[in-house]
């Protein structure tokens, strides 16, 4: 089965700039980053919540067009299937710059066997936005760390 974020991606990318690609002076809120910990695979994406098409912010139970930025978190086994999280406690913090960081409430999203979290970051464009997030799983601890652009409409 294929994770929601490889399923999501496609859709996401489309959405920003209409499917055209992004111009370099213009660049759009997405960033990605990867970690392991205790057998997890952690993909940290971010996304301008301006950019998700109406379908994907419906089932974040977001509205389209709302300025900010999505952190969508996957758990996967290294071949990119769902596993179970168990014991992982995620810790996530986000600052729109310059200002310091703050906490950040994720949520659960389960689909089948797979589980995703996801955050958001109000704040209007333009605006710089930094996301640190601490996971521990299993006894190990690893932390990701993103920065991404908000780039008026």
């Amino acid at each position: 089965m294929r994770s929601l974020a490889l399923l999501l991606l496609p859709l996401v990318l489309t959405a920003c700039g209409g499917g055209k690609a992004p111009t370099p002076a213009k660049p759009h809120a997405g960033s990605s980053a990867t970690a392991s910990v205790g057998g997890a695979t952690l993909q940290a994406s971010t996304v301008a919540l301006a950019d998700l098409n109406a379908t994907v912010a419906a089932r974040y139970g977001l509205a389209a067009g709302d300025d900010g930025l999505l952190l969508l978190v996957t758990v996967r086994d290294a071949a990119g299937n769902g596993i179970d999280p168990g014991d992982l406690q995620l810790q996530a913090t986000a600052a729109v710059l310059p200002d310091p960081p703050g906490a950040l409430a994720l949520r659960a999203i389960r689909t089948g066997d797979m589980t995703d979290y996801l955050g958001v970051v109000r704040a209007s464009a333009p605006a710089s936005i930094a996301v640190k997030l601490a996971a521990t799983r299993g006894g190990a601890r690893t932390e990701i760390a993103t920065t991404a652009e908000l780039q008026p409409r």
